[in-house]
């Protein structure tokens, strides 16, 4: 997971978003249902899907996978219809459900690019409508109080923080936390929900993420072993810039898994094979 920064986020707007989601938003404040209007009006978010691309990259937010053969979703990070909690059970107050974040249905700021893996019901997690919380008296059942994002439980690829929390183990390059249990024990129980919810080494993913993570390891040993060589050919050196421009752009924060790339590239930062693309390496969560 890399950051997310949503001051870029009006570039992915269309050029009739701001007008239209006022309209839209009257619609669904003045329905006796929320949800079923927000139903009736459609799927607008979809919209955006090319301009996120354009920003952010082909990737999934939350797991990182690549947009291959298959749609993405646009999550809502706040559930947009119903809000359940972590076992499952939908949120209730006095017999009433909650109405799900009716109010955030059309607001960019809730949007996160996401796969069918970590957006939809798959294997044993998928985020769906899951939004737990710390403290139950912080949540916002309505649009005039707004207060429970400090107490989100699901790691948010737009909060820094949040992805500064999440680690890969050495050999597997699953993901693991920062912290450790007895350090930190919510930031650990956040990073252990998160990576349930949102399918975070679902088996294809952690297969393909440590695939990358191989791929960067074999393409640094070239690096590594090419630079004291002083007798290298000019296509030799053309296949070294071609390896040196592969590790520049797994660095990328577009490209895929490039968190768990950074992690392993990270600590050769001072050796003097890379001195020459340093500048070019994006090593920021």
């Amino acid at each position: 997971m890399r950051h997310i920064d949503k001051r870029r986020f009006d570039n992915c707007k269309t050029k009739t978003w701001d007008r239209n989601i006022v309209k839209w938003q009257d619609r669904v404040r003045a329905a006796v249902s929320p949800s079923e209007e927000i139903s009736a009006i459609g799927n607008k978010w979809s919209s955006l899907k090319r301009l996120f691309i354009g920003e952010f990259g082909a990737k999934c937010w939350y797991t990182e996978t690549p947009q291959e053969g298959t749609d993405f979703d646009v999550d809502h990070y706040w559930p947009k219809g119903r809000v359940k909690l972590i076992d499952g059970v939908i949120l209730c107050k006095n017999n009433d459900q909650h109405p799900g974040y009716w109010w955030k249905a059309y607001d960019i700021d809730n949007y996160r690019y996401s796969c069918i893996y970590a957006n939809r019901s798959r294997e044993k997690g998928g985020k769906v409508d899951y939004f737990p919380i710390t403290d139950e008296s912080n949540r916002s059942w309505d649009e005039t109080a707004d207060c429970d994002y400090n107490d989100r439980l699901i790691l948010d690829p737009c909060s820094l923080e949040d992805v500064k929390l999440i680690s890969f183990e050495i050999e597997t390059y699953k993901v693991a936390s920062v912290f450790t249990e007895e350090e930190n024990k919510h930031a650990y129980d956040r990073v252990k929900l998160s990576k349930k919810l949102l399918n975070l080494d679902e088996p294809t993913i952690a297969v393909a993420r440590i695939k990358s993570v191989k791929a960067m390891r074999a393409a640094l040993q070239v690096v590594k072993l090419s630079f004291s060589n002083l007798n290298l050919s000019e296509d030799d050196k053309e296949v070294l810039q071609q390896v040196k421009d592969i590790i520049v752009d797994g660095c990328n924060r577009k490209s895929e898994f490039s968190a768990a790339i950074v992690q392993f590239i990270r600590p050769f930062k001072g050796e003097p094979y890379l001195a020459d693309i340093l500048d070019k390496l994006d090593l920021e969560p």
